[in-house]
């Protein structure tokens, strides 16, 4: 009998996705377990298409979230088949969700297992108590992510390499100090200047080079990451719209990270020029799961005063913005370490030395 794999679904559907490409097998059955609200939003359709599973194998069992005596009619309703082997992620959904999938198939052949978010193991919880961890070899492309959350992905391919290339107008900016001193930006920042490469020299080059970076460094496979991505809701007829473009997105041990990217050739920068790409940057990702981390990057010169930029500082974190980056972080970081949550990291410094 083949192995049936049952997940609840909930709005995080990271969890889903890394529990089935673990534990799936070629002839696995999957049931999710859901609500109608959930299915109003075509979440389990979602994870279906996501990861390709084929239509004849899957089903879905919908149940009351909030009544433990309609969730147990709903589940017994169900008829689940006694024979084969069950494995079931108890992760999604809300407590009762979980606590009366439980009851249903505790006598059943069958093992349970619950993975907080950001967890490197699963916690199996019945038939007996023990830890297994994530497979580190499990890869989530960027596609299978963000279909997962609802999303469809459009790259666009007539972008073009102009010169000086990426890595050659950073190393000048970093020379420099400021990409104003950089004579091919500083000249097409002038209205005058219509060339093709115009677009290119304000900004895009800077795009390339985080993806060729975070791309080498992170050892990133070419379906984890891209840049000058659009974004739209796969139940949204419409067109892809400019405004929902990211600069940056790549996955990174299976959490998904969100650049926005600015050069600023000219003038000393105010709090507004960084403040509002930060509420665009926090806007646009609330719907891309509890694990999306977001960053802002920009080459420029931010000149006010040390009680602005404490209060930009505060903005950030309550936008969930992980780290802005300047020219600084660049100078004396590279890789992960430009991804590293500073508060976190000092945090985490202070309790080693309390306990050393």
């Amino acid at each position: 009998m083949p192995s049936t794999l049952l997940s609840i679904i909930s709005k995080q559907a990271l969890p889903t996705l890394h529990f089935i490409k673990q534990f799936r097998e070629p002839d696995s059955l999957f049931i999710f377990i859901s609500t109608i609200e959930m299915e109003d939003t075509q979440a389990t359709q979602y994870i279906i298409e996501a990861l390709s599973l084929p239509l004849d194998k899957c089903r879905t069992v919908i149940i009351d979230a909030n009544d433990a005596a309609q969730a147990k009619e709903d589940l017994a309703k169900a008829k689940f088949a006694k024979q084969g082997k069950y494995l079931i992620n108890l992760t999604g959904g809300n407590k009762l969700m979980s606590q009366m999938v439980f009851q249903q198939l505790q006598f059943f052949d069958a093992d349970m297992f619950y993975a907080p978010i950001g967890s490197s193991t699963y916690q199996q919880l019945y038939p007996e108590i023990k830890q297994i961890p994530k497979k580190t070899s499990i890869s989530i492309s960027l596609k299978e992510y963000l279909e997962a959350y609802g999303f469809e992905m459009s790259i666009s391919e007539d972008l073009i390499q102009y010169q000086p290339s990426p890595k050659k107008l950073f190393q000048r900016v970093l020379k420099t100090g400021h990409p104003a001193k950089v004579a091919e930006i500083a000249t097409a920042t002038d209205q005058e200047y219509k060339e093709l490469d115009k677009n290119y020299l304000m900004g895009t080059w800077f795009e390339w080079y985080l993806y060729d970076h975070f791309k080498q460094t992170l050892k990133l496979a070419p379906s984890q990451i891209a840049f000058n991505v659009g974004i739209k809701r796969k139940d949204n007829p419409s067109l892809l719209d400019k405004d929902n473009e990211f600069d940056v997105m790549f996955i990174y041990q299976n959490d998904l990270y969100v650049f926005e990217c600015k050069v600023y050739p000219s003038g000393k920068l105010k709090t507004n020029r960084i403040s509002q790409p930060l509420f665009k940057l926090s806007s646009l990702t609330q719907n891309f799961g509890l694990q999306c981390k977001k960053y802002f990057a920009y080459l420029g010169e931010f000149t006010e005063d040390s009680q602005a930029k404490d209060q930009l500082d505060i903005l950030r974190h309550n936008l969930g913005v992980v780290k802005i980056l300047e020219i600084e972080h660049f100078r004396k970081e590279s890789g992960k370490d430009l991804l590293r949550n500073d508060e976190a990291y000092k945090i985490d410094q202070l309790i080693k030395k309390f306990n050393s």
